[in-house]
């Protein structure tokens, strides 16, 4: 039987010699040789030894720099330039692959502390990202918020893994950063990077010499604990620690806040809630005139927090209370709210209406709500109108 050469590679002649040693009866071996000599070489591992010299190098494709290479990200409240990304789109679905990997290799490292926190930076950096990337009518919040936050392996959490499962975890994370690397051209925000992965990698191959405990929840914050947030250092107090995704939620001055739990510090002296009186839920936002005479102090949330009769007599009203009104008058706007830094000037004069109001040291009905929305880890009960 004359097998003609094709020039195919070395696995499509291994699927061939299989039905060529039935054909002609002999063995695997003669028939790899066999197919070897047809395609003009002494034996078949000569062959192999040919295909693997003259096998061309795989070039990646990679974007081109565009012009500007790279683009500013905003606080999208004040305006202030906080970071900088890539000035091109990692497709979706690449996102979503590097989201599992990170994910994989965060969860394997949940007894590494310095591994853990350079690939929660990394996530936290791809995360911000995908955000500039891709507008909401273009990736819909539901599937954002999965991509990078939103998963997990269901792995169990490993002390301190094997030899082999520390190159595997290091092979994971080369993907990852390959995939980066295919996807975004050269720049500087790309450079600093790689410099976590450099260190995600380093600290890979130093696991810690003592091995912690094995309670998967130790650590978890409690829910009522005050915190100091990132590094705005303001503080919030804890509804919820997911101890899987190590994510902490909570409520501060400007509202409900997502934080990693690397991000986030416990109060050594810890606050009583009683005290806690968060901006958004007890400055007046504004005022509404009604048309029997009264006024009513509403707070950001459109919540009314403080009615005044056409006799001037001052009552706190329920949050949920809705209030028909003829005109309104507001205190501040989204981006001068008090709850951000360098508006001490708008905290002042929110808090003189409340002086005015003789109110100041009171607390409104929605503050009341505090320990039942933590008791049920639910936001929406110290907003239950649901405007913002």
């Amino acid at each position: 039987m004359k097998v003609k050469p094709t020039g195919q590679s070395a696995a499509f002649f291994k699927r061939k010699a299989k039905s060529l040693k039935k054909q002609l009866g002999i063995s695997h071996t003669e028939a790899l040789n066999f197919l070897a000599k047809e395609e003009g070489h002494v034996d078949w591992d000569s062959f192999v030894k040919k295909s693997n010299s003259v096998r061309p190098k795989v070039t990646i494709r990679r974007p081109k720099v565009p012009e500007p290479a790279i683009l500013n990200y905003h606080n999208f409240m004040n305006g202030a330039i906080i970071g900088q990304h890539p000035n091109t789109k990692m497709i979706v679905r690449r996102h979503a692959k590097v989201g599992d990997l990170l994910q994989m290799l965060i969860e394997a490292t949940e007894h590494h502390k310095r591994a853990k926190n350079h690939l929660q930076e990394i996530r936290s950096i791809m995360d911000t990202w995908l955000g500039c990337e891709y507008s909401e009518e273009q990736l819909a919040n539901t599937e954002f918020n999965q991509i990078y936050y939103g998963k997990t392996t269901l792995l169990t959490y490993e002390v301190k893994p094997s030899l082999t499962r520390q190159a595997e975890l290091k092979r994971l994370l080369r993907n990852a950063k390959a995939l980066i690397h295919r996807s975004y051209h050269d720049c500087k925000p790309l450079e600093k990077l790689y410099q976590r992965f450099q260190q995600a990698a380093k600290a890979l191959e130093n696991w810690p010499a003592k091995i912690p405990g094995t309670n998967r929840f130790k650590g978890r914050v409690p829910v009522g604990t005050f915190v100091r947030l990132g590094r705005t250092k303001k503080f919030g107090i804890v509804f919820n620690h997911d101890i899987r995704r190590q994510v902490v939620e909570g409520y501060s001055d400007g509202g409900r806040f997502v934080y990693g739990r690397h991000e986030v510090s416990v109060l050594r002296k810890q606050l009583d809630i009683a005290d806690f009186k968060p901006m958004r839920l007890h400055l007046p936002y504004g005022k509404w005139k009604c048309a029997d005479g009264r006024e009513v102090l509403f707070n950001r949330d459109y919540c009314p927090i403080w009615e005044r009769s056409s006799k001037g007599i001052v009552m706190p009203i329920e949050p949920d209370v809705y209030v028909h009104h003829e005109d309104s008058e507001f205190y501040f706007d989204d981006g001068n709210a008090p709850y951000y830094d360098n508006n001490s000037s708008i905290v002042k004069n929110c808090l003189s209406v409340l002086n005015d109001w003789g109110v100041s040291e009171l607390k409104p009905k929605v503050l009341e709500r505090i320990p039942i929305a933590m008791a049920n880890r639910d936001f929406d009960l110290l907003n239950p109108k649901g405007i913002s």
